[in-house]
């Protein structure tokens, strides 16, 4: 038994010169619109208590395909089939009306995914306390920003008690607080056995949160299986030059309007004792001694530091999470240290990369890179890493 199960999905869009089109077709009875496939021949299994990643550039049909599995579209051919109660945080504004106050909307969006009155009484205190809205909750929805619709929205979706929950990318809107809050409680939806199917443009969440992952490109499925594989591939794609862009992966862009939670002030390479270093000789050790700071009460996070070519491609990377740390308490003024004893990189030009992320590493807080250093290598190998080798001609 399945939660989900998806069998040769398809969608076709009828795209139209003019919207007068569309009537002189049904009166001539001659086709006058062009066909769009969005997704072709899609099939998939989600299992009881499985998180899936679903991730893909801009128009890949992912969302094509969460409409289909939320059940607010219909598929042009195959069969979808959904077991138990389905929660969907698709488009910003969905099933709201926006002439209605916040409260209004609660017994409306709520009645929508299958809760009596009744339900929707019992659960109304705690979708208002979680969506934060105070004195708002009692204004039209027309008056909300869209981080405001997006509080509510994600509060009815998680506080229905679904089976399966179903996010596209609006987690992006938040602010930032209220982004961990709704990661903190996917985290908890994981745990206690529900299927999550999640798209993203963040990797981080999407390695983080999901054990598979499926990614999409022109309406198909271009691989499907462990969710590290199936980044790695993706990413590989982008970097070929085949993607439209590569900012299309960053992670949970910051609002302009307000700080980070954890602040990324400074990135240093130094050596081992304690020297700024702007020329590092291959094979010597190198110190990256990260200066953190945070405004407020402490906060638990991940600090993780990375070496990238300048086009971007990582060339090394870890957390302290991935080192099997326990969470950083961030407070006030700090530094950390990454030390590795021996730079094994040939000859080039390089640079570092440190990400400060909430406690799961689902979300990354703030970003910093260093100024670009070179490395000078003696040695005349091809590549980016030297290693040990040597040559044998075993006898024919």
């Amino acid at each position: 038994m399945y939660a989900i199960e998806v069998k040769n999905v398809s969608k076709i869009y009828r795209l139209y010169r003019k919207p007068f089109d569309r009537l002189k077709e049904a009166l001539l009875r001659k086709p006058l619109h062009q066909p769009f496939e969005s997704l072709r021949d899609v099939s998939l299994v989600v299992p009881f208590g499985e998180t899936m990643g679903i991730i893909g550039e801009n128009g890949a049909g992912k969302s094509t395909l969460l409409k289909i599995l939320a059940g607010t579209l219909t598929p042009s051919s195959g069969e979808v089939i959904t077991r138990g109660r389905v929660a969907a945080l698709l488009e910003l504004g969905a099933g709201f009306d926006p002439e209605f106050t916040g409260q209004q909307n609660i017994y409306l969006n709520a009645s929508l995914q299958g809760l009596s009155e009744f339900e929707i009484k019992e659960k109304e205190p705690a979708i208002i306390d979680f969506a934060e809205l105070g004195q708002f909750i009692n204004r039209p929805i027309k008056t909300y920003s869209s981080g405001m619709v997006l509080r509510l929205a994600f509060s009815i979706a998680t506080s229905v008690d679904p089976d399966v929950l179903i996010v596209d990318e609006a987690l992006s809107v938040g602010d930032q607080r209220f982004q961990q809050k709704c990661v903190n409680r996917m985290v908890g939806f994981r745990k206690a056995g529900k299927t999550i199917i999640v798209c993203s443009h963040s990797m981080y969440l999407i390695n983080e949160l999901c054990a598979e992952t499926m990614w999409f490109a022109n309406g198909r499925v271009c691989s499907h299986g462990k969710t590290s594989k199936v980044i790695s591939e993706y990413l590989g794609y982008l970097e070929e030059g085949s993607g439209k862009d590569d900012t299309a992966i960053d992670p949970a862009p910051l609002e302009s309007s307000s700080l980070p939670d954890i602040i990324l002030e400074d990135l240093r390479l130094l050596d081992d004792k304690g020297r700024s270093l702007e020329r590092i000789e291959q094979f010597q050790p190198v110190v990256f001694q990260v200066r953190t700071r945070r405004i407020g009460p402490p906060l638990k996070g991940h600090l993780g530091v990375g070496l990238e070519r300048p086009d971007g491609q990582l060339v090394f990377g870890t957390t302290t999470k991935i080192s099997g740390l326990k969470p950083v308490e961030f407070t006030g003024e700090q530094v950390m240290e990454l030390v590795i004893p021996s730079i094994p990189l040939l000859g080039g030009s390089y640079r570092a990369k440190a990400v400060v992320t909430d406690q799961h590493t689902l979300r990354a807080i703030h970003e910093l890179s260093s100024t670009p250093f070179l490395i000078q290598s003696d040695h005349p190998e091809m590549g980016i890493l030297w290693m040990k080798h040597y040559w044998r001609f075993p006898e024919a």
